[in-house]
């Protein structure tokens, strides 16, 4: 998982992009056929630090872009973007959904939620399980998951184990670098470009590509 927002910190700054990308390592796949859910979020009005809004301004105009157009249009953006728009307050929703159709395991008998498919909305009850995530990400421990907490009924349906796999440590130099590196850095020291898109669908597939070095073959 990877999001982009609109800086630093989670109390004051906002999400503005979420992708989720399902890799499963005994059944390795292209990339551009994994599944994958690529969020961009709605909203009326942003705050956050001048930097990130900057960096982010192609997403935060194509997001604009969405909720000033009429219904035709927004398919389209849709479709050329490779994204879906949502409110905040449906981001779990979607991300639940999205899950459940795509083999994550989720037991809760009490629930119909295996019944779910691509035109039912799945009802989140307040005594419904937990869903528990294996989760990938550049410095999603520290970052990614403390925005994510934020999301409205977050914590009422996703648990993340706390084993959070962090490609940096597959790449550290002991003898020289001073923290971990960066995903540029670790995507250099995998032989791959250094270049980061700070697009949250692209540096998923980034962190699965680093890490396939230590099990594809």
């Amino acid at each position: 998982m990877d999001i982009e927002t609109t800086g630093l910190d989670p109390e004051n700054c906002q999400i503005l992009s979420i992708a989720a990308v399902i890799e499963d390592t005994e059944n390795i796949k292209p990339l551009n056929e994994l599944p994958h859910l690529h969020l961009g979020i709605l909203r009326e009005n942003i705050s956050g630090s001048l930097y990130a809004i900057n960096l982010n301004r192609d997403l935060i105009k194509t997001i604009n872009h969405y909720q000033t157009s009429g219904d035709e249009d927004r398919s389209f953006i849709s479709r050329f973007e490779d994204m879906c728009f949502v409110e905040e307050s449906n981001v779990v929703k979607e991300l639940f959904k999205f899950f459940l159709l795509n083999g994550i395991e989720y037991d809760d008998k009490n629930n119909l939620y295996a019944n779910v498919s691509i035109d039912v909305s799945p009802v989140l009850s307040v005594n419904m399980n937990k869903m528990y995530l294996n989760i990938a990400g550049k410095n999603f421990g520290t970052f990614d998951k403390l925005f994510l907490e934020r999301l409205p009924r977050w914590k009422q349906v996703f648990k993340v184990r706390s084993r959070i796999l962090d490609p940096g440590i597959l790449f550290v130099d002991w003898k020289n670098d001073k923290e971990v590196p960066s995903l540029g850095l670790c995507k250099s020291r995998a032989g791959y470009s250094d270049v980061v898109s700070h697009n949250a669908y692209e540096d998923a597939l980034d962190v699965i590509s680093i890490l396939r070095k230590s099990y594809e073959n």
